[in-house]
């Protein structure tokens, strides 16, 4: 049975407001937060920006996945994924075990071959492909560094490997297994070590401080990102594309971290320098250590940057100069027209809303199926209305309430 519509984040924090005995002034003092804040997430009114559900999080002492609610273990069984997790976890766990005597790999160039088509169906966010044949390769590619000698042919495994762990990342992340993506990112950095790319291990930092941008943790946050800069400082050649679009993104990294921490000048101060990395590049490099970068998702940032200020009516005028390119990473055009969803509620107009959400699903329908931001301005539009439309109930039924 599918659940309530009433099964939503704000129900859930009114749920452990009461468990711990606080009124909803008094969570607001604890979150440093407005009371009128905590009313309208709770009655599910108002979708809840990350910054807004980690502070209450922190404030109620509980993960913020159990707030959202994941994994939606219901949709996941209906698409079949929910079995893809085991083999994942497992084939994580063989990490130190040394090679397994039933594998043979192939030779490396054969499996580096694999390993980009995987990364690139992540950013496609293809998600069902992507679970469905990383176990097997994460396996090989375990084998296959623990039989090599050293020399070029291992270190080329090792990144294949570690770059295989991004993915896993990526999948259980983006599924709600957020501590098999914390254990996926820890192999990451392990093999990115045995890689000795520089590059890579700064990849893996920016994904951490993701991590704890979800927690609210803007400080540390942002201290990870100065050590992925200083580890971009130690690659070959800092003036390389890959190098900066890692640095680029990086940047990226911190506009978030800081608009969440509501420091407008950080925020164009990072916004800057990540324009001139790109200017530099000249043209979107979507596949440069897959970070998706370019002038187009600076431009993205541009408004989600504004949206986490609170500054609707800037976002909304800095998106109509946004226009994504054929063949631009469909993980980022999905999150934008999410967030486009969410800044068009809060300004209550429901249409716009409605429309960006519908594009959100038609880029990326199976991360929009599993992102909390998705399900909850689908459900703050619901309970806006007397009666929804039967275009708002089918979605609504879609991503399971």
């Amino acid at each position: 049975m599918p659940p309530s519509h009433e099964e939503h984040t704000g129900a859930r924090i009114a749920d452990y407001r009461k468990l711990r005995q606080l009124s909803q002034t008094a969570l607001a003092q604890r979150a440093f937060l407005a009371r009128s804040t905590i009313a309208k997430v709770e009655a599910g009114l108002c979708p809840a920006s990350t910054t807004v559900v980690a502070a209450i999080a922190r404030a109620l002492q509980v993960e913020v996945a159990v707030l959202h609610g994941q994994p939606y273990i219901g949709e996941l069984r209906q698409d079949h994924l929910d079995r893809l997790i085991s083999p994942l976890s497992e084939a994580l766990d063989m990490y130190d075990l040394g090679p397994d005597p039933d594998v043979t790999p192939r030779p490396v160039d054969r499996i580096a071959e694999d390993v980009a088509a995987l990364c690139a169906a992540t950013c496609a966010t293809e998600y069902k492909d992507v679970g469905t044949k990383l176990p097997g390769l994460v396996g090989e590619l375990t084998t296959a560094v623990a039989l090599l000698p050293a020399g070029p042919d291992r270190q080329r495994a090792s990144e294949n490997l570690a770059w295989s762990y991004w993915v896993s990342y990526e999948f259980a992340y983006r599924l709600g297994y957020h501590h098999l993506a914390s254990i996926a990112l820890e192999r990451m950095g392990w093999m990115a070590e045995q890689a000795q790319d520089p590059l890579l291990l700064a990849v893996r930092l920016a994904k951490r401080s993701s991590m704890l941008l979800r927690r609210g943790d803007n400080r540390m946050s942002l201290r990870v990102i100065e050590r992925g800069h200083g580890l971009v400082e130690q690659a070959e050649d800092r003036r390389s594309v890959n190098a900066l679009a890692v640095s680029g993104s990086l940047y990226l990294a911190s506009a978030i971290a800081a608009a969440q921490a509501k420091n407008e000048d950080s925020v164009t101060g990072y916004l800057e320098l990540a324009g001139r990395a790109a200017e530099q590049i000249g043209r979107d490099v979507p596949d440069a250590y897959w970070c998706s970068f370019g002038v187009t998702n600076v431009r993205h940032y541009e408004v989600a940057t504004r949206v986490e200020l609170g500054r609707l009516g800037e976002a909304v005028k800095e998106a109509k100069r946004l226009h994504f390119p054929p063949g631009h990473p469909k993980m980022r055009m999905g999150r934008y027209y999410m967030e486009m969803g969410r800044a068009y509620v809060q300004m209550g107009k429901a249409e716009a809303a409605h429309r960006a959400l519908k594009r959100a699903r038609e880029a990326a329908p199976q991360q929009a199926r599993y992102h909390p931001l998705m399900r909850e301005t689908i459900g703050a539009l619901v309970r806006r209305q007397r009666t929804a439309s039967d275009s708002l109930s089918s979605m609504a039924a879609w991503v399971g309430m």
